[in-house]
């Protein structure tokens, strides 16, 4: 067996032929060059070379003649083993530098072990010798005219190499184009094998916005970002090959739809010049694939929306309306509670068509598709289910008259203005069946069958709505006659402030004022605020009321100031909507602002679940008002989730504990134990304490023994209107009464 030396620069090629040769008995040296080879020969003195002819640092031709010319090394035999050789001229040089053999890469295992075999064998028989009518000149020539023809084809490797990479990344695009579903993993995925596989520094996709047509760039991989290019190119339909001699060069390829640009596709490379006119064909191709697969995609994701929605409005149609409202259904029967349906007819919109045109009734029902959307929740579907038909699955609620009246209200809201078509305005009459779940059906068929014919019947019989239940139809239409009387009231300045003392329960004199809403229609006469106070907040008039009720305070206080007298503090009731209205603080500010720089005597009661339902906010708005002088209360305290932490944040200075509690302080033990600890829990935090709802002497003289600071209620004086405040304050007979009342609990 004999010691071979194996040279070449692919390490694959190297360690192969190296395990061939060991496999078959014999010692193997390794070099990755012709430099490396010469040393290694030198040092290990083996009986065979093989060498591949391209090498960095030194090629197989010039490693073949330094061996030659070494007498260490001479008696080596030289055979190549390459991919690169071709033609007589390189045969003869082989021959002319000593080389005995030259094997074609790839060679079979056995071809490559017999060849070895048999310059082993013939070594020092017949040494290869350069023809004797070469001279040293032509020799040179041939040298060079070999390099040159080995250089062209060492540059022709790695431009197949190239354009092989960018068919495997055409290719497994194209692979990735068929079973994509997704449009942003289609672009994530196509940039990240273009330059895993394409050996691209960075792969990038822009995608041209719908509306102003700029470029954005939506997907990217490798190294750095292309934001910058997509910001400041301009391609319109054909691409463009920028080459920097610092950075390399990159391809801007356009991707067009219907002959214009939707998007770019951006490719870096490392170097100078890399994009020839062939790699150029196939990146146009694969440009190409990736708008097709754009366009494939938008097209399916329509026609996916369009088989769940109506392409005149794009409201839900009636398979997506069926599949929301069987799930309305299943989440009230989890939760015990209701839904319903509601069918929505057009008045009279056959005359529009007839009268306007096709045209315009397509934009009439596109602007009341639009106005019933507003009208709907948020968690309700709205669908347009029929030429002129939309229908309501309306989400799981609590009380099926109020949420009913609450969308005929809305809807009433919506309509109120005229719509204009074809330059004329037109008043829209809707018609409305309704079915609650579960009394009128509980199924989706069933009950939507069901709405359909109180909407059936609303139109014969000449309603604005029908309740498929008729015992409904009474309740809801009692609900809107009170809405709308108490909207005219709100207009028509017929509510009135009464206010009810609050008695500070050690001097029994009157410590401050509740100012409360009253209502006296003229034909229901004094309505009850539990009529009419729940309307005002469902229907947003609270708003309105509220801010009334700022003013009217306000006024009032300075009216008694203005008489001579000595007014306290007096609160007004700010509701949950209210507070969380952004010009709260200011409304709450132009009112007390009628105080003329002295210290305003206003405060709010504010529920005490109110305040926590977003409590950095709560505290953000109300100490910008304690700030101007407005004090604040907590009403109803120790029926909600205030825990201590949230109290000891919040801005402010009464707790006034809820009726409920007072009512049973005759009941020792829990009840009892309750009201003694908030009253603790006051004081500790530096609070007044006031009681709700004292109607006996004997809850006076329990709320005295526990420390509470202040009472309200039917045993000190009903809400009395502002009138009567003022001979509360001016006679200082009733003052005594009220303290020998108190001292006599």
């Amino acid at each position: 067996m004999a010691t071979i030396l194996v040279a070449d620069d692919s390490r694959a090629n190297r360690e192969a032929l190296a395990a061939l040769l060991e496999s078959a008995g014999h010692t193997v040296v390794r070099a990755a060059d012709g430099r490396e080879a010469l040393a290694r020969a030198q040092e290990a003195r083996p009986e065979l070379v093989i060498s591949d002819v391209l090498m960095p640092m030194m090629d197989g031709y010039e490693l073949a003649r330094r061996l030659k010319a070494d007498p260490g090394t001479a008696t080596a035999a030289v055979m190549f083993y390459t991919a690169y050789f071709g033609g007589q001229d390189a045969q003869a040089l082989a021959q002319a530098h000593g080389v005995a053999r030259v094997l074609v890469k790839p060679s079979d295992n056995a071809e490559i072990l017999r060849q070895v075999d048999a310059v082993l064998a013939s070594r020092g028989e017949s040494r290869a010798q350069a023809p004797a009518n070469l001279d040293e000149a032509h020799l040179r020539v041939m040298v060079d005219q070999l390099l040159e023809k080995t250089g062209a084809l060492e540059a022709q490797q790695r431009r197949i190499e190239r354009l092989n990479r960018t068919l495997e990344v055409l290719s497994a695009v194209n692979a990735l184009i068929v079973r994509a579903a997704d449009r942003q993993a289609l672009l994530d995925e196509a940039c990240r094998i273009a330059v895993e596989k394409g050996g691209f520094r960075l792969a990038a996709i822009g995608l041209a916005e719908r509306h102003g047509g700029a470029i954005r760039q939506v997907a990217a991989a490798g190294e750095g970002s292309a934001e910058r290019d997509l910001a400041r190119l301009n391609l319109g339909t054909r691409s463009l090959i920028w080459n920097d001699a610092q950075s390399g060069s990159f391809v801007a390829l356009p991707l067009l739809a219907g002959g214009e640009t939707s998007g770019i596709l951006l490719l870096y490379a490392r170097s100078r010049d890399f994009f020839d006119e062939d790699e150029m064909r196939l990146l146009h191709e694969l440009a190409g694939d990736i708008a097709f697969a754009l366009r494939h995609l938008a097209q399916k994701a329509r026609m996916d929306y369009l088989a769940y929605h109506d392409s005149l409005t794009e409201l839900p149609n009636r398979s997506l309306f069926t599949d929301r409202m069987t799930q309305a259904l299943n989440a009230a029967r989890r939760e015990k509670r209701f839904a319903a349906a509601i069918f929505v007819d057009v008045e009279r919109f056959r005359m529009v068509n007839e009268s306007f045109g096709r045209k315009a009734g397509d934009d009439l029902l596109r602007e009341i598709g639009a106005r019933l959307r507003t009208a709907a929740r948020e968690e309700d579907t709205l669908a347009r289910v029929g030429g002129d038909h939309f229908a309501i699955a309306v989400a799981p609620f609590d009380r099926p008259g109020d949420t009913a009246y609450g969308f005929l209200e809305r809807l009433d809201r919506a309509l109120a203005q005229p719509v204009v078509v074809e330059g004329v305005e037109l008043r829209v009459q809707l018609k409305a069946g309704i079915a609650v779940f579960p009394t009128d059906g509980e199924s989706t068929e069933v009950l939507c069958a069901n709405a359909e014919t109180a909407l059936m019947k609303a139109k014969h019989a000449g309603h604005r709505y029908l309740f498929y239940a008729p015992e409904m139809n009474a309740r809801v239409a009692e609900s809107l006659d009170m809405e709308n009387r108490l909207r005219r009231a709100l207009d028509d300045g017929l509510l009135a402030l009464h206010y009810q003392p609050k008695i500070d329960v050690g001097s029994g004199t009157v410590a401050g004022l509740e100012a409360l809403i009253r209502w006296n229609d003229p034909e229901l006469g004094a309505v009850p605020p539990a009529r009419f106070v729940s309307l005002l907040e469902e229907t947003g008039m609270i708003l309105a009321a509220g801010r009334w009720a700022l003013r009217r305070a306000v006024a009032d206080i300075r009216r008694w100031q203005a008489l001579g007298l000595s007014v306290p503090r007096t609160a007004v009731n700010v509701s949950a909507l209210q507070l969380r209205q952004k010009d709260f603080v200011d409304s709450v500010l132009e009112a007390i602002a009628e105080f003329d720089g002295v210290a305003p005597l206003l405060d709010l009661e504010i529920t005490e679940s109110v305040l926590v339902d977003d409590i950095e906010e709560s505290t953000r708005k109300l100490q910008a008002l304690r700030r101007a002088g407005v004090e604040v209360a907590v009403d109803d305290f120790g029926t909600g989730f205030c825990s201590l932490s949230y109290l000891a944040r919040l801005p402010v200075d009464t707790l006034k504990i809820d009726r409920s509690f007072v009512v049973r302080l005759r009941d020792a033990g829990y009840p009892r134990n309750i009201v003694a600890m908030i009253v603790s829990l006051a004081h500790t935090l530096g609070l007044r304490v006031v009681a709700e709802g004292v109607e006996d002497d004997e809850q006076v003289r329990l709320l005295r023994a526990l420390g509470c600071d202040q009472i309200q209620g039917f045993f000190v004086s009903r809400p009395v209107p502002a009138e009567e405040v003022e001979e509360l304050l001016l006679s200082s007979g009733a003052s005594t009464r009220l303290q020998r009342r108190m001292s006599a609990a």
